[in-house]
């Protein structure tokens, strides 16, 4: 099952970046609540779209602000364009839509955005706790990680190997 609104719980919003490795500050909103340091990862909605992220550490700053570090974001510059967006959590133990096609399937797929423009090639297909994210190779042979979001899909074709995808603003320069 996708992810969506009545699953998630929103915590606040990134306010700024902090420092230089890819920290960013998150302003507690209403619903904040301490358990947030036991948390593995959150979800930054993008586009009006929850993308899930694994947090690296989470730290208390002395503002009441929350330090937010997250796996393989190590710049300033990779989290700027995430300021001001909802840091949101899962309400539930939720779990991945078993519809989706596994890992087998789509290694080797090519991966495009609409109008046919060249995302990369499926390497392999991660299984993470709340859903599959996809390891790409693009042309110039860099990784990148898309999350396999059923709602991103526009089209799958199994005979040319080809999945399109309408990706969120942003989601592949994080990947930067």
């Amino acid at each position: 099952m996708p992810v969506n609104d009545t699953e998630l719980i929103p915590l606040g919003k990134i306010a700024k970046v902090h420092g230089y490795s890819g920290a960013v500050i998150l302003k507690p909103g209403e619903d904040f609540s301490e358990e947030l340091q036991e948390m593995e990862w959150i979800f930054i909605e993008t586009d009006g779209k929850p993308v899930p992220f694994f947090v690296s550490y989470i730290k208390t700053h002395s503002s009441g602000n929350i330090i937010l570090k997250f796996d393989g974001y190590d710049s300033s510059e990779k989290m700027r364009e995430f300021t001001g967006c909802r840091v949101l959590k899962k309400r539930s133990n939720m779990k991945i839509d078993s519809s989706l096609p596994h890992q087998e399937i789509l290694t080797g797929y090519k991966l495009l955005k609409p109008g046919n423009e060249p995302v990369g090639i499926v390497k392999k297909v991660m299984t993470l706790p709340m859903q599959y994210m996809l390891v790409l190779e693009n042309a110039d042979g860099d990784e990148l990680l898309v999350p396999l979001n059923e709602e991103w899909i526009i089209d799958i074709n199994k005979e040319e190997k080809v999945i399109i995808m309408d990706l969120p603003g942003g989601i592949l320069e994080v990947n930067d």
